[in-house]
């Protein structure tokens, strides 16, 4: 099955299997938003693209956690509250002030079954460290990866979602023995070289993950979008591997 992903900006993206239609992470307000962290401030620098059709027909939502960059009022506005949403727990709040009816939440190692239009789909919930610090992780809280296995017939695509995560052997190691067609890890380093030290994955840490999960392709998003995300695209192209394709925000790629 070929997937073809779309990328909105930040961790917003959308993939279509088919006629089956997953997006993640809904961060949708506008160039110069600055948001607020409490423990720091960030703008944004770039705009989101898309249009009043692109989440107009989503089948399932993914979220990661509940921070502003990932889930954000504008966003929140775009899933339809029948729609069927997989969340982890911080984030739970906001979806059921929301009005979602068919909401699950998933902690870690937890796994979810749905059928949706001939397709059955089994989501499990992947450990994301969200911080090289154990007292700035244990600050930003809980997150989600998602690991995606989409069947319909004989055909299956794998997918990892990283969520806000640096490598660590606990989010590897429950990867162990599951191939993965489509890797999407969140990058920038968000807040590199501050006290609070590195909070998402790096180029260092990407080819070490790749090397560790031998991905089929890998899709780079959640760099560039705010000011705390550190990382400059170049220093990602510099690991000079033909599995990473990168995508402008507001474009798409097929892969297979």
């Amino acid at each position: 099955m070929e997937v073809l992903f779309h990328w909105i900006g930040g961790a917003t993206f959308v993939m279509t299997i088919g006629s089956l239609n997953i997006a993640c992470d809904p961060v949708l307000c506008e160039k110069g938003k600055i948001q607020d962290y409490f423990w720091f401030k960030s703008k944004r620098l770039e705009e989101p693209m898309y249009d009043e059709k692109t989440f107009s027909n989503i089948d399932l939502w993914l979220i990661t956690h509940n921070h502003e960059d990932h889930l954000d009022s504008v966003g929140l506005s775009k899933i339809e509250s029948d729609c069927k949403v997989i969340s982890n727990g911080n984030a739970s709040k906001k979806l059921i002030k929301k009005g979602i009816k068919d909401l699950t939440v998933l902690n870690w190692h937890e796994a979810k079954q749905i059928s949706i239009k001939g397709y059955e789909i089994e989501v499990e919930a992947i450990p994301a460290i969200h911080g090289v610090n154990p007292l700035s992780a244990l600050f930003a809280g809980k997150v989600n990866g998602y690991y995606l296995t989409i069947s319909k017939g004989t055909e299956k695509v794998r997918v990892y979602v990283t969520g806000d995560t640096v490598y660590k052997n606990k989010v590897v190691n429950s990867l162990n023995g599951k191939e993965i067609g489509l890797l999407i890890p969140n990058m920038g380093a968000a807040k590199e070289g501050s006290w609070i030290m590195t909070l998402t994955l790096n180029a260092k840490m990407l080819k070490k993950m790749i090397a560790k999960l031998n991905p089929t392709t890998v899709i780079p998003v959640h760099y560039g979008t705010f000011e705390h995300y550190k990382e400059p695209l170049e220093k990602i192209m510099n690991i000079k591997d033909d599995r990473i394709k990168f995508v402008k925000i507001g474009e798409s790629v097929t892969v297979n």
